[in-house]
C-alpha cells in the first residue's frame, strides 16, 4: 500500500493567533461571554443552571482558542463517505460495512503517528487509546478485537457492527497533509439509517462542531428525498458553507455525466432555495484503487484521479480562504445557542417567582374579619338549633315530671287514713316526694343539657378543620425550611408542621387557658342544681292548713280542702322550674356561644400573629423577587437585543466574499 501526501502548497500556514484575534473582532465573543458570566454571578440562580451554562461558556472559549477547521462530512449510508474520506488521506483507513453500523461521529486529525482513542458503553464501557507502533491489540470484551494493529482496531471499530454499535465517541492521528493544515475531518454517521439517533449525532456535529461541511451525494442516487429533507431541515442555515460533492461517477456513462450534474443542480436550487451551487464531480473509488493498487483501473476511468486532485485544490483553496468566516459563524452559532438556554432558564426561573409572588398573595385568607364572623355565625346557627331542640325537650321533661309528682301527691294525701296520717303527708311526705324527684329531674335535666354540649364540641371539631385547612396554606408563604412564631413558651408554629401546631393550640385553649371546657360534668351538674326552685316555698305554703285541720268537718273535706290549696302551689312550682329550666339553657348556650367565639378569636389571633410574622419577613422577599423581576427583565431584553445582533452578524457573515 502507498501513500500520497498533498505538497501543493495551495494551503497556507496557519497562523493560530492571528486566527483567534480575528475571530474576537468578528464575534466580539468575549463581551458575550462577560455578560452570561455576569448573570450567573447572581445569587438567585440555581446551582444546576448555572453549572450547566457555565460548561457551555467553557466550551465556547475553548472553541474560540482552536484555530482548526472543523469539516464534516455528511452523506446517507452508502454514499460513499468512507471512500471519500479515505480518498482525501490517501489511504484505506475507514472500513464500509453493509450495514450501518457507529452512530458516533469520528473526528480525524493532524498527528505524526496514526493513533486512535476511543470510548465505548454499556457493557464494554471505557476509553481504550492506542501508541505508536502499537500491536496485537485484543480486548476480551470486544468481539472480534484479538491481535490486531492500530489500523486493524480502526477496522474493527468502524465495520464491525458487533464493535460499532457500542462506540460513543472516536478520534483517529493521522499524517494526511490535508489534516496538517489544521482541517479536522468529521465522519458523520448516515442520515438515512434507521436508527434515529444517527440523524440526531449528525446534527449535533452541525449545529455543536462544524465549521464547514462535504454534502457527498451519490450520482447514482442523486439527492433522494430523505437526504433534501435532511438539508432543508437541521442544515439549512449552514448551507452557504456547504461542498456539493457528487461521487461515484465512475459507475455514469459519460455521454449521461453532464444531464446528472445539471439536474442535481436544479433540484438544489428548487428543492432548497440556495443559489446556484457549485458541484465537484469525483470517483473517490478510483483514487483509492490507485492507492492500493487492489484493483485495476481502466484507462478510460484514469481522468478520475486526475480530477479529484484539481477538486481537492479547489476545496482546500476555499477552505482556506472561508476558515475564519466559517470558524466565526460556528461561533456565533454556538453564542446564539447559549443565549437561548439562558434565556429558556431566566424566563423558567421568572415563572417560579411569580407563582411564589402568587402564593403569598392569595394562598392567606384575605379577609380574617369576614372569615371569623362567617365562623361565628356558623357555631352559633348549630348551637341556636340545639338551643332550640333541647329547650323543648327540657319542657317536656319538666312536664312529664310534674304530672308524675303532682300524682303521687295527690295519691299520698287522698290515700291518708287519718288526720295523723294526712298530717304526715302534708309535713314530710310530700317534700320527700318532692326532692325525690327534684333529683330525679336534675339528672334528667343535666342530660339534655349535655346535647348543647356535643353540639358545641361538633361545631369546635367543624371549625378546627376548616382551621387547619387555611393553616396548612401558610406552608406555601415559607420561603425558608422554618418559620417559627410564639403564642406562649410552650406552643411552637412551623410552617412544615401546622397541623401539629393547630392540635398544640387547641390543647392550650381547652386545658391550659379554659378558655372553653366543654362537656364538663361540673358545669351540667351546676346548671342542674340551679333550676331548681327551694321545695320548701312550695309545702310550706299549706304546712298551716294542718293546725286548722280541726275546722273541717270530715277528712274527706279537709283532704280536698288541702288539695285545693296544695294544687295551685304545685302549678306554680313547676312553672318556676319551666322558667328557669329554660334560662338556664338559653344562659349555658350563651356561655357555650361566647366560649366557641373566644376559641376562634384565640385561633384567628394566632393565625393573624402567625401571617403577620411570615409576610413581615416576605415583604423584604417580595421586594427581592420584584427587583429580580426587573433585573431579568433587563436581562432578558438584552439576551434578544444580542440574539438578534448575532443573526444579523451570521447573515453578513454569510454573505462576505472572502478575497
Amino acid at each position: 500500500m502507498k501513500q500520497l501526501f498533498l505538497s501543493n502548497g495551495i494551503l497556507p500556514t496557519v497562523k493560530k493567533q492571528e486566527i483567534i484575534d480575528q475571530l474576537g473582532t468578528l464575534t466580539d465573543v468575549e463581551d458575550h461571554l462577560q455578560f452570561a458570566t455576569n448573570i450567573l454571578q447572581r445569587d438567585d440562580i440555581p446551582n444546576i443552571v448555572r453549572t450547566e451554562i457555565r460548561q457551555y461558556i467553557d466550551y465556547i472559549r475553548k472553541r474560540c482558542c482552536d484555530s482548526n477547521l472543523y469539516l464534516a462530512v455528511i452523506g446517507e449510508f452508502s454514499s460513499g463517505k468512507s471512500t471519500f474520506i479515505n480518498a482525501l488521506l490517501r489511504d484505506d483507513l475507514l472500513k464500509t460495512s453493509a450495514l450501518p453500523t457507529t452512530a458516533a461521529a469520528i473526528k480525524l486529525r493532524y498527528g505524526s503517528d496514526l493513533q486512535v482513542e476511543v470510548r465505548l458503553k454499556g457493557s464494554r464501557s471505557g476509553i481504550a487509546k492506542t501508541c505508536k507502533d502499537t500491536k496485537n491489540i485484543t480486548l476480551p470484551w470486544l468481539p472480534g478485537v484479538k491481535n490486531l494493529d492500530t489500523r486493524g482496531f480502526i477496522h474493527a471499530l468502524t465495520a464491525n457492527d458487533q464493535v460499532a454499535k457500542d462506540v460513543v465517541a472516536m478520534t483517529i492521528t493521522h499524517p494526511a497533509a490535508l489534516l496538517a493544515k489544521g482541517i479536522v475531518v468529521i465522519d458523520t454517521p448516515g442520515t438515512n439509517a434507521t436508527h434515529e439517533l444517527h440523524g440526531e449525532v449528525t446534527s449535533k456535529v452541525v449545529e455543536r462542531v462544524a465549521d464547514a461541511a462535504i454534502i457527498i451525494i451519490p450520482a447514482t442516487v442523486p439527492l433522494s428525498q430523505s437526504l433534501a429533507n435532511f438539508l432543508r431541515g437541521s442544515l439549512h442555515p449552514f448551507l452557504h458553507r456547504c461542498i456539493f460533492v457528487v461521487t461515484q461517477m465512475d459507475k455514469i456513462r459519460q455521454r449521461e455525466q453532464n444531464d446528472v450534474l445539471s439536474n442535481l443542480c436544479f433540484r438544489l436550487v428548487e428543492q432548497l432555495g440556495i443559489k446556484p451551487p457549485s458541484l465537484y464531480a469525483c470517483s473517490a473509488q478510483v483514487v483509492l484503487d490507485d492507492i492500493t493498487g487492489e484493483e485495476p483501473i481502466q484507462p478510460h476511468l484514469l481522468v478520475w484521479k486526475e480530477r479529484f486532485e484539481q477538486l481537492e485544490n479547489l476545496m482546500i483553496s476555499r477552505l482556506s480562504r472561508e476558515r475564519t468566516l466559517a470558524i466565526s459563524e460556528n461561533v456565533l452559532r454556538l453564542l446564539t445557542r447559549l443565549f437561548k438556554q439562558l434565556d429558556g432558564h431566566l424566563r423558567s426561573q421568572w415563572e417560579q417567582y411569580k407563582q411564589h409572588q402568587a402564593a403569598i398573595e392569595q394562598e392567606i385568607i384575605s379577609d380574617l374579619t369576614s372569615f371569623t364572623a362567617q365562623e361565628q355565625r356558623i357555631c352559633q346557627g348549630m348551637l341556636d338549633d340545639s338551643i332550640s331542640i333541647t329547650t323543648a325537650k327540657v319542657n317536656q321533661c319538666v312536664e312529664e315530671h310534674r304530672e308524675k309528682t303532682v300524682s303521687e301527691i295527690y295519691k299520698a294525701i287522698f290515700s291518708a287514713q287519718d288526720l295523723e296520717a294526712l298530717g304526715k303527708v302534708v309535713q314530710s311526705g310530700s317534700e320527700e316526694t318532692l326532692k325525690q324527684a327534684q333529683n330525679e329531674l336534675q339528672r334528667k335535666l343535666q342530660d339534655k343539657i349535655q346535647d348543647i354540649t356535643q353540639v358545641a364540641e361538633q361545631a369546635s371539631h367543624q371549625f378546627d378543620r376548616k382551621f387547619a385547612e387555611a393553616y396548612k396554606r401558610l406552608q406555601t408563604l415559607a420561603h425558608r425550611p422554618e418559620i417559627s412564631s410564639n403564642i406562649n413558651d410552650d406552643v411552637q408554629l412551623n410552617t412544615s408542621t401546622v397541623v401539629a401546631s393547630m392540635q398544640s393550640l387547641n390543647q392550650e385553649i381547652d386545658t391550659k387557658k379554659g378558655y372553653f371546657a366543654l362537656g364538663g360534668a361540673a358545669a351540667g351538674a351546676a346548671l342542674g342544681t340551679a333550676i331548681l326552685p327551694v321545695v320548701g316555698t312550695v309545702v310550706g305554703g299549706f304546712l298551716g292548713l294542718i293546725a286548722s285541720a280541726s275546722l273541717f268537718s270530715s277528712l274527706d273535706k279537709r283532704k280536698q280542702q288541702l288539695w285545693e290549696n296544695l294544687d295551685p302551689s304545685l302549678d306554680s312550682y313547676f312553672k318556676a322550674v319551666k322558667r328557669q329550666a329554660q334560662q338556664a339553657v338559653e344562659s349555658y348556650g350563651r356561655s357555650v356561644n361566647n366560649a366557641l367565639y373566644q376559641r376562634i378569636d384565640k385561633y384567628m389571633l394566632h393565625y393573624k400573629e402567625t401571617v403577620d410574622k411570615i409576610l413581615q419577613e416576605q415583604k423584604s422577599e417580595l421586594q427581592r423577587l420584584t427587583d429580580i423581576q426587573t433585573t431579568m427583565q433587563a436581562d432578558l431584553q438584552e439576551i434578544n437585543r444580542r440574539r438578534k445582533s448575532l443573526s444579523a452578524q451570521q447573515q453578513r457573515l454569510a454573505a462576505t466574499e472572502s478575497t
